[in-house]
């Protein structure tokens, strides 16, 4: 490819990489909320937009036809065990649209030829699906694709480390190379499914263990939907919790606000409804989520995603209970999206803290 065309290509990134990097902020975490809703242990979830340094470097050696072949952001999920990748992938097929022609699922005849090279990860193409592209949060990412790929953590390892070690043979080595290389890669997949198994037998002998004579537990009662009183109360008991929720949205860029006590007010009332409108409707379960939105900052990461996805937004009003509010409403969205948000007061809710009302 020319020159004057690279040129082309990197400032027409370059002016979109904000974009891009806001997209692959809003992927990864919501690939990290979709794996933990599923249950699926991971090592690590990392996602980035294509360096603009890496991206010309790799034009230099395509041609123009190559070009729907570069993919500008890609996550990366790693995991402990093989299983484990066909749980996630029968996930995102499910939530995102594949291409075929450029995805290597784990089924692929190019990962189930014996005699492949190396040790592979399993990687799809993917857009977002016609349902989530037309929600507002989503319109303008709606022509973006990404490369996601699973990976164990020893598939990792082979794709951190071949690079270091190929740049040191020499034609003369090559074929005992090349030889040394495919045992490698064969060690690691059975070590693979050596651990798995071994996982596996572990589990099949913790339930052969006869439990200990112990007394049965008391049954519990059902725990109650909380009223507003109630969860009042959770706030009042714990001053910090208002301070600590506020910091956190500023923390994340959002504007000081200082609401009055009527507003604060009706900011917990909207927090109520949505609560209980995505089942977190009792005090355990609303404890629970507190837990969860502190743990590593989880909380503070996903008010710093939405406010960096809608930074041209200059009118929030976010208070703590409306910072509570925002972290609901995305992370029960599964939950919340097939139900009558104006019917239940969660889209004025979350009017009122944009500064549409």
């Amino acid at each position: 490819m020319n020159k004057r065309r690279i040129d082309e290509i990197g400032i027409r990134y370059v002016e979109s990489l904000k974009l891009y990097e806001e997209y692959a902020a809003r992927i990864r975490n919501l690939i990290q909320d979709l794996v933990e809703v599923e249950g699926v242990e991971f090592y690590a979830i990392e996602g980035w937009a294509e360096p603009p340094a890496e991206l010309l470097r790799m034009l230099t050696t395509l041609e123009e036809k190559d070009l729907a072949g570069v993919d500008l952001v890609t996550i990366r999920v790693l995991l402990r065990f093989p299983a484990d990748v066909l749980r996630i992938e029968s996930l995102i097929k499910s939530e995102f649209d594949v291409d075929p022609s450029r995805s290597l699922p784990s089924n692929s005849r190019v990962l189930k030829d014996p005699g492949r090279f190396g040790y592979p990860a399993v990687v799809y193409i993917l857009s977002l699906s016609k349902s989530r592209s037309t929600l507002k949060e989503w319109e303008k990412y709606k022509d973006l694709n990404f490369r996601l790929e699973l990976r164990t953590l020893l598939q990792e390892a082979w794709a951190t480390i071949l690079p270091k070690v190929s740049q040191t043979v020499g034609t003369e080595s090559e074929d005992e190379f090349t030889r040394e290389l495919f045992l490698l890669g064969a060690m690691l997949e059975k070590a693979d499914k050596g651990f798995l198994t071994l996982r596996d037998e572990i589990k099949n002998e913790a339930l052969l263990v006869p439990p200990s004579a112990k007394k049965p537990p008391e049954p519990v009662a059902a725990e109650t939907v909380f009223t507003d009183e109630e969860l009042y109360k959770v706030f009042h008991d714990d001053p910090s919790l208002l301070g600590k929720w506020n910091t956190a949205a500023i923390s994340a860029g959002f504007p000081e606000f200082t609401p009055n006590a009527d507003y604060l007010r009706e900011s917990f009332s909207y927090l109520c409804e949505i609560l209980r409108a995505s089942g977190i409707d009792t005090l355990s379960e609303f404890r629970k989520f507190l837990d969860d939105m502190d743990n590593d900052d989880k909380g503070v990461r996903q008010l710093k995603t939405l406010h960096d996805s809608f930074s041209d937004n200059k009118t929030w009003r976010v208070d703590p209970f409306s910072a509570l509010f925002l972290l609901v409403l995305n992370f029960r969205w599964d939950i919340l999206k097939d139900k009558d948000l104006t019917a239940l007061n969660i889209k004025k809710g979350s009017d009122r803290i944009s500064g549409k009302d």
